[in-house]
């Protein structure tokens, strides 16, 4: 598959970094950033995003778009998947799974862990919740990995 192009450079993000845990100084997916997604907490096959309400990610009704929910749990998930060994990559998202149980008001929390990561796929759950605690949604992921190779 081809890289995009930059043909709306003036559209783009800064350069987002990840700031805590083992990923510290790595990049933030540029549509991730994009949405306002914020990596909390990132570490031992955990993570925690925040995703602010903003009418750029609304639908319709004014609540958070459920597309834009979908990536925060596809992001949480990948990188709660990368913290589990130094060099672990996802090669991309297998499947993903989402259960919507309420809309997406204020800011949003998603709490992601690693059920069990084999030699080449890994499955996560994930659950996001409102600033009021209430759950808006889970998911549950499985991603390719790519370990770096031996020298």
């Amino acid at each position: 598959m081809d890289r995009l192009s930059d043909s709306h450079a003036a559209e783009a993000p800064p350069a987002a970094t990840i700031e805590v845990g083992p990923l510290a100084g790595s990049p933030l997916a540029p549509f991730a950033a994009w949405l306002g997604i914020v990596v909390r907490e990132a570490d031992q096959g955990r993570s925690v995003l925040t995703l602010p309400a903003s009418s750029r990610i609304a639908n319709r009704r004014g609540v958070v778009h459920g597309g834009a929910i979908a990536t925060l749990v596809d992001s949480s998930m990948a990188i709660a998947t990368r913290t589990l060994e130094q060099g672990l990559e996802t090669s991309g998202t297998v499947d993903l799974n989402v259960h919507f149980t309420a809309p997406g008001r204020g800011e949003l929390t998603a709490r992601a862990e690693v059920k069990h990561a084999g030699g080449s796929i890994a499955f996560c759950q994930c659950e996001v919740r409102d600033d009021g605690g209430a759950l808006v949604a889970t998911a549950m992921s499985s991603f390719k990995l790519r370990r770096p190779r031996p020298a």
